[in-house]
C-alpha cells in the first residue's frame, strides 16, 4: 500500500490537478449549457455533478497527498 501512494505520490503533482480543475470546469461551463439548451436535463445534472466531483476531489486529492 505504502508503494502505491509513493507512486500516486509521484505522478499527482500540480499539473495533475491543473488538469482536474479543467475539465471540472470544463464540464461546468461548456458541456452543462450545450444539455441544457438541447434540453437533456438528466445527462445536464450528471455533467453538473462530474464538474463538482473533479474539481473538489482534485483539489482534495492532492491536498490529502501532500500531507501524507
Amino acid at each position: 500500500m505504502n508503494g502505491f501512494l509513493e507512486k500516486l505520490q509521484d505522478i499527482y503533482d500540480g499539473y495533475m490537478l491543473a488538469l482536474m480543475v479543467f475539465i471540472g470546469l470544463f464540464l461546468l461551463l461548456r458541456d452543462v449549457p450545450l444539455l441544457r439548451k438541447k434540453k437533456l436535463k438528466r445527462d445536464m445534472k450528471i455533467a453538473k455533478a462530474l464538474g463538482y466531483i473533479y474539481i473538489i476531489g482534485g483539489i482534495a486529492v492532492f491536498a490529502i497527498l501532500r500531507i501524507m
